[in-house]
């Protein structure tokens, strides 16, 4: 019987030692995958423009955030066909439609015109 608790305790020991080089390598594995998608939501890249800054510039009716942080650094965007949105309470809004490759870039410059009063 206590040969039999010395094999259980060894192969305790075992699993213990197993397990933990095991769950790094999963928690690597799913931070290395984590790492590869952050950099986009595709593989397609919006680049904006815009003569006023606070507009907001909505994707296919999607909040896609301000006119200036557009345009100070690109949008990650999945490939495909979009409508694009630029719109501020004071201005008209812009309305475009956009087709994106994979791996390809889509620019959009959007001037606002103020509202006639």
């Amino acid at each position: 019987m206590q040969l039999e608790r010395k094999a259980e305790r060894k192969w305790s020991a075992i699993e213990v030692k197993v397990k933990k080089p095991l769950s790094l390598f999963v928690v690597f594995l799913i931070w290395s995958a984590a790492c590869a998608t952050m950099k986009s939501e595709g593989s397609a890249t919006l680049h904006m423009e815009c003569n006023v800054p606070d507009a907001m510039v909505l994707l296919d009716d999607g909040l896609l955030g301000r006119a200036s942080e557009l345009t100070k650094a690109d949008k990650f965007i999945r490939p495909g066909f979009y409508r694009v949105e630029v719109r501020h309470p004071n201005y008209y809004s812009y309305f475009t439609e956009i087709t994106v490759a994979d791996g390809g870039v889509a620019s959009v410059k959007a001037e606002l015109h103020p509202l006639v009063e």
